[in-house]
């Protein structure tokens, strides 16, 4: 007998966020129709009655629910309008999202990279980066130094300001003992960038997957 799998935390919010944008678009849709409804019959009534009192009536009450009619299909329209993809799960080819269990770290890393554009074309836009974000552009920056340039590492190596932010986020994605090895190349370093690109190669694995848990993680958050 198949054992049924228990989904995670992640996966059952993201199957409420999903339900919950679906009730919000079907209210309007349902309200409208009933609306258009009321107002139709109401017209079409009071043109078969005689009597000019129930007349003025009907027609009060289907102009009022046409109104509502309208006010409901533009409520719709702004609630389609407004509505925004994951930008994680959204497959662009089939108009769909994926499932949260097939987010691989090749489709994280391609999202990733244009957030990092957009957000670091400007210092203004840089202040406005969401909060969610923040902890992934070190240890995804450190990733690059694989094969990076002698003079690249040097200067990595010798900024402590940026050494003590990429071990608080090291630290924030549960690789606190990949920021201890990073505070350690940082106090050992002596011009040789072999053993640090050593330590990067050798930790990438636990980047990827670390960086893709916590986008897993906090999936509501990125539209």
């Amino acid at each position: 007998m198949k054992k049924k799998r228990v989904r995670t935390a992640a996966e059952i919010a993201a199957r409420k966020r999903r339900i919950g944008t679906a009730a919000a678009l079907a209210f309007p849709v349902v309200f409208a129709a009933g609306t258009s409804l009321i107002a139709v019959l109401c017209f079409q009534w009071g043109f078969a009655l005689e009597s000019l009192g129930v007349k003025i009536a009907h027609f009060a009450v289907g102009a009022l629910s046409a109104v509502f009619a309208c006010l409901a299909w533009i409520l719709f329209v702004a609630a389609l309008n407004s509505s925004r993809h994951n930008a994680f799960l959204y497959d662009r080819k089939t108009k769909t999202e994926i499932p949260l269990e097939e987010l691989t770290w090749e489709r994280v890393e391609g999202r990733l990279v244009g957030y990092f554009a957009y957000y670091f074309r400007s210092r203004r836009l840089l202040a406005t980066m969401p909060d969610v974000i923040r902890p992934l552009f070190l240890p995804c920056y450190l990733l690059q130094f694989k094969e990076a340039q002698d003079a690249d590492v040097d200067r990595l190596l010798q900024n402590k300001e940026m050494i003590d932010s990429a071990v608080l986020a090291l630290n924030q994605l549960g690789l606190g003992d990949d920021g201890r090895q990073l505070l350690y190349h940082f106090g050992a370093y002596e011009g040789d960038p072999v053993p640090f690109r050593a330590f990067i190669t050798a930790a990438e694995p636990r980047f990827r997957e670390k960086i893709t848990d916590y986008v897993k993680a906090h999936i509501d958050e990125f539209v």
